[in-house]
């Protein structure tokens, strides 16, 4: 039986830039705040640079995150009419009876630590 043939990088890069690439990002993370201890978080971003670099900025560390969200593997449920011009953060908490309705958080939003979560700032 006969390898398979690696790509080249040129080949990778190409496939890579074929992805979709502008649209909604986010994650799925540990949530103190929610009954079911889960959050799905979005924002619009323009690339997969952008999302991670805003990821990053709001405080959504590696071990919190549960799933992450790109425009090609979209999330469950999605907020309405999030386009390119928004640039805040969208969050629906599990709680008993399901998902929440999306709320629209500010676009600087900072996740809190999990130690400090209940008393979520943008709660407030």
């Amino acid at each position: 039986m006969a390898r398979k043939r690696r790509l080249t990088r040129a080949q990778r890069r190409e496939r890579r830039a074929a992805r979709p690439v502008a649209g909604l990002y986010g994650v799925m993370a540990r949530d103190a705040g929610a009954g079911g201890w889960v959050g799905l978080y979005l924002c619009y971003a323009h690339s997969p640079e952008e999302a991670r670099n805003r990821e990053v900025a709001a405080g959504f560390h590696k071990r919190g995150v549960e799933a992450r969200w790109t425009p090609g593997h979209p999330p469950p449920h999605q907020p309405p009419d999030v386009g390119p011009d928004d640039d805040h953060w969208y969050r629906s908490r599990l709680e008993d009876a399901g998902w929440t309705p999306w709320e629209r958080l500010p676009s600087d939003y900072r996740h809190p630590p999990q130690g400090l979560a209940t008393i979520d700032p943008s709660a407030r």
